[in-house]
């Protein structure tokens, strides 16, 4: 299975740069090379910064996204920068064809005009093959995005090989385990793979959701938020007047003329059902007016976008507001995972947690793991569970050192 997986990573890689170098950078995704400068980054300040708090969980996962965002405005910038000169050579190279273009297109205007077929077919074939050229700066394009989309395609499939084996070692199921054996026991797995089955993964998915966010933008997803919002309103509103005086003889004459078959077995439930019928055919009428607000809204949205500055300006708030849903998402999987960590069934989990520089954050060191203590999940998973004792590096109460690297003491100040 190690092999296959290796050979799946070197193909991919190959594939990814092949697609790459033809698509271009300039119209590629930067997603991987942003999460792996990223993960690099998160690696250092891990072993930099002992956290010793939650505020310190979280001031980690605010740094780590600060320069996530970072180095996307980077990307960002030098991707402008090179479209930049690859239009304007391209240009350059438009201004140099002109006399052979316009030489072209009177051949090809004087053989439809005489009738010659063949000399048509042959100014035709020439016309395509007089294109702007972007000279070097193409190379430099294709090179590029080769280069980018090699990245995208091995963080990718780090990261799903990763979550896949994190998966396996952690639900012990045996067929799987024993598929899976060798790869588990490699030195990959045992070493670097344990301490990034968590980050990469997760550092992987807020660099998509960054991208995602900033290409559709803060008005997609509030034309998103009104559609979902109007289909609530509808349904509550359908079942309500469903419910009122205003329908009571319509619930009553159907209750006792399609459903009086269910009015015997199911006795007052049938009424509640009449209701249903009656709010699923108002709900779908004022389905007509969401359609129609569904296929105008995202439009209008559209011609906004179309400014620059709009777009730019709207992409940024919908990668923060994105990324912030999917940062407190992370944060409360975690701090209610968190409540059963001295169980021993989490045992392992908690091993995984701690090698994790972000796994942690949002585990041990999360700063909501206070508001799930309440919560009735131990019961759900058995009382009897033999609890174990916390981790040995996640302290109670907050450590406060003399020494500190100074990475740690400006992520200390920012927790403060």
């Amino acid at each position: 299975m190690s092999a296959i997986l290796i050979v799946a990573v070197i193909l991919g890689a190959i594939l990814g740069g092949v697609a790459g170098f033809f698509k271009k950078f300039t119209k590629s995704s930067f997603w991987g090379i942003t999460a792996l400068l990223t993960l690099l980054f998160q690696m250092m300040i891990g072993a930099a910064v002992k956290k010793t708090s939650g505020g310190f969980g979280i001031a980690v996962l605010v740094t780590t996204v600060v320069v996530l965002f970072a180095f996307n405005g980077v990307a960002l910038l030098l991707k402008t920068l090179l479209e930049k000169a690859v239009e304007s050579r391209k240009r350059l190279s438009h201004y140099k064809n002109v006399d052979n273009i316009e030489e072209n297109e009177a051949l090809i205007l004087n053989a439809v005009d005489t009738g010659d077929k063949r000399e048509y077919k042959k100014q035709l074939k020439r016309a395509k093959k007089i294109k702007d050229s972007a000279g070097a700066w193409g190379i430099v394009d294709g090179v590029a995005g080769a280069v980018n989309g090699c990245f995208n395609v091995l963080m990718g499939l780090g990261a799903a090989i990763l979550a896949l084996l994190l998966f396996v070692d952690l639900s012990q199921i045996g067929f799987l385990n024993a598929i899976f054996a060798s790869a588990l026991k490699s030195g990959s797995w045992t070493g670097l793979g344990t301490k990034l089955a968590f980050d990469l993964p997760l550092i992987c998915v807020l660099s998509l959701t960054v991208r995602i966010g900033y290409k559709s933008g803060i008005s997609s997803v509030f034309s998103f938020v009104v559609i979902i919002g109007m289909l609530v309103c509808c349904g509550i509103g359908a079942y309500s007047i469903a419910s009122s005086s205003m329908c009571a003889s319509a619930v009553e004459g159907l209750k006792n003329g399609m459903l009086s078959a269910l009015t015997a077995v199911l006795g007052d439930g049938a009424t509640v059902i009449a209701r249903l019928v009656i709010a699923g055919v108002i709900f779908a009428l004022s389905l007509i007016f969401v359609i129609l607000v569904g296929i105008c809204l995202p439009k209008i949205t559209s011609k906004f976008r179309e400014s620059k500055i709009f777009s730019a300006v709207d992409g940024a708030i919908g990668a923060v507001v994105l990324t912030i849903v999917l940062l407190v998402v992370i944060m409360v999987f975690g701090g209610i995972a968190y409540t059963l960590h001295d169980l021993a069934f989490m045992e392992k989990f908690n091993t995984f947690a701690e090698y994790s520089n972000i796994g942690d954050c949002m585990y041990a060191h999360n700063v909501m793991n206070g508001a799930f203590q309440g919560l009735p999940l131990r019961g759900w998973f058995g009382s009897v569970s033999e609890p174990v004792n916390p981790p040995s590096d996640v302290p109670s109460e907050p450590i406060v050192s003399p020494e500190g690297t100074p990475v740690e003491a400006v992520i200390r100040a920012f927790a403060a």
